[in-house]
């Protein structure tokens, strides 16, 4: 049994999903059973349960070999990876593949990276006790997926309203980071270990909004805003606000333009084929933009 965290977002959806189809039994900790069923249909066992509330855990955790740890991204990550881990070790799971962020390989010093190096320190020293579980940590860059964030202007205006629209990024699509968890969770020899990785191709916004326009048949239009008006915006699309602040922020920082710009070959040796690409994320989610 392997046990997912955040199974309906937009990682842990498709994690369950190439589980199941690799015939994998899985179960889904959710907050809302009846409502993750309707979203992740047949063939996964749904177990209510929230990591801030350690005492819903033992029954998440109970008979599973290993779990994919997705945490709310905000100040609550250290905690709820403890609190996983805990669960975990207490329940003799052997493995816990958590999906941390970039900032964490490089050590960077912006909030969204403290709280996922902070989940890591404790995942590490969990695991390190007699009987701990092993633990893997995947550190991608920005999704394609942040694009959805256009999809109302664009839709209402032609238009795609974000900040520092010219620093070059290698965009990951989500599925292929629910592949490189899928990956590590089946096949041996990936604890203790530690994979940074991106998509196929370092892409500026300015060229992700050429790259949509052109999909969409119809040149769009792209104002470079303050970082302050990017993120209040993505904060009435129920985005976290302090994530998108620090993602944005992070784009500024010259230790990020060199680290993010990097094409990396870790995701191809990992999954054994090519990620995909921003043209065809776009591709495959061109309706929400129309």
């Amino acid at each position: 049994m392997i046990l997912v965290t955040g199974a309906t977002g937009t990682v842990g959806r498709e994690v369950v999903r190439q589980l199941v189809e690799a015939g994998r039994p899985v179960r889904a900790l959710t907050r809302d059973p009846a409502a993750a069923a309707a979203v992740l249909g047949d063939g996964v066992e749904f177990v209510a349960g929230d990591l801030g509330r350690p005492e819903t855990l033992p029954a998440a955790v109970a008979g599973a070999q290993s779990v994919f740890l997705l945490s709310g991204g905000g100040p609550e990550t250290p905690l709820h990876d403890a609190n996983l881990g805990q669960a975990a070790a207490e329940a003799g799971v052997g493995h816990v593949v958590k999906l941390s962020i970039i900032g964490a390989e490089y050590g960077f010093t912006d909030l969204v990276s403290t709280w996922h190096l902070a989940g890591e320190r404790a995942l590490r020293q969990i695991g390190a006790r007699p009987g701990g579980p092993a633990w893997t940590f995947l550190r991608p860059g920005e999704f394609s997926s942040n694009a959805r964030l256009w999809a109302g202007p664009v839709k209402a205006q032609g238009t795609v309203f974000w900040s520092q629209v010219d620093t070059p990024v290698a965009v990951v699509d989500p599925r292929d980071v629910a592949a490189a968890a899928v990956a590590t969770l089946l096949e041996p020899g990936h604890e203790g270990q530690s994979y940074r990785f991106g998509g196929p191709e370092a892409l500026t916004a300015r060229e992700r909004v050429a790259k949509l326009g052109a999909a969409l048949g119809r040149e769009l239009n792209l104002v470079d805003v303050p970082i302050a008006a990017a993120r209040d915006a993505a904060a009435k699309s129920g985005r976290q606000p302090l994530v998108v602040e620090t993602t944005l922020g992070n784009l500024t920082r010259e230790e990020f333009q060199v680290q993010a710009v990097k094409v990396l070959p870790t995701f191809e040796k990992l999954v054994g084929r090519p990620p995909l690409t921003f043209d065809q994320w776009v591709a495959d989610h061109i309706g929400i933009f129309r």
